[in-house]
């Protein structure tokens, strides 16, 4: 779904997949450094 299309500001899933892309960073930094 685009932006353009879903404008609505109670749809939460764009901050949600921003959101869980900083979690998948976090945890491949855990896995690879291990702090």
């Amino acid at each position: 779904i685009t932006v353009d299309v879903d404008s609505d500001p109670r749809a939460a899933y764009f901050r949600q997949a921003k959101n869980g892309l900083y979690i998948r960073m976090a945890l491949l930094k855990l896995l690879l450094v291990g702090h």
